[in-house]
C-alpha cells in the first residue's frame, strides 16, 4: 500500500480549509440566533460577537465556570469593572480590530483537568470553590474514546489534503500553521493547551485519501480534519464511521452521509453549492444561453443536478453540457461545443487548476463567454488582464475574498481579520507571498482556523469530544467577522451551512487580478 507523505510534505492552502466554516462578511443576523442555542437559564451566545455571555447581565463569560472576564482578553475581568472596555466588540458582526495572536471570541487560558481524567469540576480562575460540570449531553465517545487527543497541555489534530499541488500555489507546509502559533505564542493556546497540527498527504485521490486517514489515526488526534475534495471526503467519511474518529470536513456531497454520525461540516454541500452557481446565473446571467463543463465524477454529479434543478425553476436555458475525465489535459471539443451551441454563460465545475487551463484554452479558440468558476486568485493571477477584459469572471465560493492590503469596499466589514492575518504573517511567516496566487488560500486556511479556535474555547476548560460534539450540535453563531452564521441547531446536526459567497475579478490595488465579493452570505432562495 502506498504511504503518504508526512507532515513535513509540501502542500497548498487550496486544499487545508478544513471543513470549518462557510465564510462571508456583513453576515446577516437571524432574530432567533440565542433562541435554542443553549437551554434555557444557561449562558448564551453573543451572534454578533461569538462571545459567551450571561443572559440576566449580558457580561462575557467563562462557559466552563461562569466567572465574568474580558471579551476580548479571555482573562478574569477586575471585581467592579465592565469587560470589554474601549476594545469591545463595535457592531453586530464585527468585532474591533486585534493585535497580532489575539485569541478568538471566547479564547482563555488556564489549565485542564489532567489528561485521561473524567472533568467533574472547573477552579475558577484566582481562586474560590470548584465550579461542578454538568455532564456532556452527547454519548457518541466512550469513555476510552472522549479524552482522545486532548491533555491538560495540548490539543493534537491532523489534516488529510491534497498536498501534491503545494508547488502550483507556491505554498509549503510551513505556511499553514501560523495561526495556531500566534496563538500557541501570544496567549498560551486554548485554556493553556498548545493546539498542534500535522498534515498528510492524501494525493487529490479517494484511495489516498483514507491511507492519510489511518496515518492521522496513528497520531490519536481529537479531531480529524478534511481539506478540499469532493471524492475524498465521501470515502474518509466511511473509514472514520467504522474506526470511531472525530471528524471536521470540508465540502461533499450530503448523498451517502445519512446516518453517519461521526462526520460534521461547517460548508454548504456539493448539492448546495451547484444550487447557488444557479442562483447567480439567474441573478445576473438571465435570458442568456448556458452551457456546462463539468467533472465526470459520482461525488461532483449531485451538485450538478442541483444547477438543473433550481435552473429549470428560473427559467434559465442550458444549451450544452460536457463531462470531462479528471486531469483530461485538452479541452478543445468541450471548448468547441459550447461554442458551437451558442452558449453565452458556461459554468465551469472543476477545480482551480483545471478550470485555469479550461479558460486559457477557450480564449486561445476567441471563445470569450461569461464564465462561472471557483474564484481562487490562482486563476486571476495566472490569466491577468485576460480575467477582467472582455469580461470579468464570476465564482461562487464557501469562504470571503482575499485580496492583500485592500480593506475597503466588499473587504471592509472584516478587515479586522484581514489585518490580523496579514500581522500575523508578517511576524511568524515573513517569506509567504500573500499578494501571490496562494495568498487567497492561506486566509481561508487561516479563517478557518480562527473560527475552530473559537468553537474549542467554547468547549471550555473541561473539553473533551463529548463536549465538543455538543458545541457543534447547539452552535449557531458567527465565529468572527469573516465568517456567515454557522448553525447546526436543525436538520441533522451535521451540517452547518447553506450559506456562500458570490465573488468577481476586478483590478486590486496592488496591480494584480483578483476576487471581491458582490454578495455574501447567500443563503437558499
Amino acid at each position: 500500500m502506498r504511504r503518504t507523505r508526512s507532515s513535513r510534505a509540501t502542500g497548498v492552502g487550496l486544499v487545508l480549509a478544513m471543513g470549518v466554516l462557510a465564510a462571508c462578511s456583513s453576515a446577516p443576523k437571524p432574530a432567533d440566533q440565542l433562541a435554542g442555542s443553549v437551554a434555557a437559564g444557561a449562558p448564551a451566545v453573543d451572534p454578533a460577537t461569538g462571545q459567551t455571555v450571561d443572559p440576566a447581565t449580558g457580561q462575557t463569560v467563562d462557559p466552563a465556570t461562569g466567572q465574568v472576564v474580558d471579551p476580548v482578553t479571555g482573562q478574569p475581568a477586575a471585581a467592579g469593572t465592565t469587560p470589554g472596555g474601549p476594545a469591545a466588540p463595535q457592531g453586530a458582526g464585527q468585532q474591533a480590530p486585534a493585535g497580532p495572536g489575539t485569541a478568538p471570541a471566547g479564547a482563555t487560558t488556564g489549565r485542564a483537568p489532567a489528561a485521561g481524567s473524567a472533568p467533574s469540576a472547573a477552579a475558577p480562575a484566582g481562586g474560590g470553590p470548584a465550579v461542578p460540570l454538568a455532564p456532556a449531553q452527547s454519548t457518541l465517545f466512550t469513555p476510552a474514546e472522549d479524552r482522545i487527543g486532548i491533555t491538560d497541555t495540548k490539543i493534537t489534530m491532523c489534516a488529510h489534503a491534497a498536498l501534491t499541488y503545494g508547488k502550483a500555489f507556491n505554498t509549503t507546509d510551513a505556511d499553514f500553521n501560523v495561526f495556531w502559533t500566534a496563538l500557541n505564542t501570544e496567549k498560551g493556546g486554548i485554556f493553556g493547551r498548545k493546539v498542534e497540527v500535522t498534515y498528510e498527504n492524501d494525493n487529490y485521490t479517494p484511495t489516498d485519501a483514507v491511507v492519510a486517514a489511518r496515518a492521522c489515526k496513528a497520531k490519536n488526534p481529537f479531531i480529524l480534519l478534511g481539506g478540499i475534495g469532493f471524492d475524498q471526503i465521501p470515502a474518509v467519511r466511511n473509514y472514520v464511521e467504522a474506526q470511531h474518529m472525530f471528524y471536521l470536513h470540508h465540502t461533499a456531497s450530503v448523498k451517502g452521509s445519512q446516518g453517519l454520525k461521526y462526520s460534521f461540516t461547517e460548508l454548504p454541500t456539493v448539492e448546495r453549492t451547484g444550487e447557488a452557481f444557479a442562483q447567480l446565473a439567474a441573478s445576473k446571467f438571465k435570458g442568456k444561453k448556458i452551457g456546462i463543463i463539468k467533472r465526470d465524477g459520482v461525488n461532483w454529479e449531485p451538485g450538478v443536478v442541483a444547477f438543473k434543478a433550481y435552473a429549470k425553476k428560473a427559467g434559465l436555458t442550458i444549451v450544452a453540457e460536457r463531462a470531462v475525465a479528471a486531469n483530461k489535459g485538452n479541452y478543445t471539443d468541450e471548448i468547441l461545443e459550447m461554442k458551437n451551441k451558442g452558449a453565452e454563460v458556461v459554468w465551469g465545475w472543476e477545480n482551480a487548476l483545471i478550470s485555469t487551463q479550461i479558460l486559457k484554452q477557450a480564449q486561445t479558440q476567441q471563445y470569450f463567454p461569461n464564465w462561472l468558476l471557483f474564484p481562487f486568485n490562482l486563476t486571476s493571477q495566472t490569466l491577468g488582464n485576460d480575467a477582467v477584459t472582455p469580461k470579468t469572471l464570476d465564482g461562487v465560493a464557501m469562504f470571503t475574498a482575499y485580496s492583500k492590503g485592500d480593506y475597503t469596499g466588499a473587504f471592509s466589514s472584516y478587515a479586522d481579520d484581514v489585518k490580523l492575518f496579514e500581522q500575523q504573517y508578517a511576524k511568524y511567516r515573513p517569506d509567504a507571498d500573500l499578494a501571490g496566487v496562494g495568498g487567497d488560500l492561506l486566509f481561508l486556511n487561516w479563517q478557518a482556523q480562527k473560527a475552530l479556535a473559537a468553537q474549542l474555547a467554547d468547549c471550555g476548560r473541561g473539553c473533551t469530544r463529548n463536549r465538543m460534539v455538543d458545541v457543534l450540535v447547539n452552535y449557531k453563531k458567527i465565529p468572527t467577522s469573516s465568517a456567515c452564521v454557522i448553525d447546526f441547531t436543525s436538520g441533522d446536526r451535521r451540517h452547518g451551512s447553506d450559506r456562500l459567497n458570490f465573488t468577481e475579478t476586478y483590478r486590486s490595488p496592488s496591480g494584480k487580478v483578483n476576487w471581491r465579493n458582490t454578495r455574501t452570505c447567500v443563503g437558499r432562495p
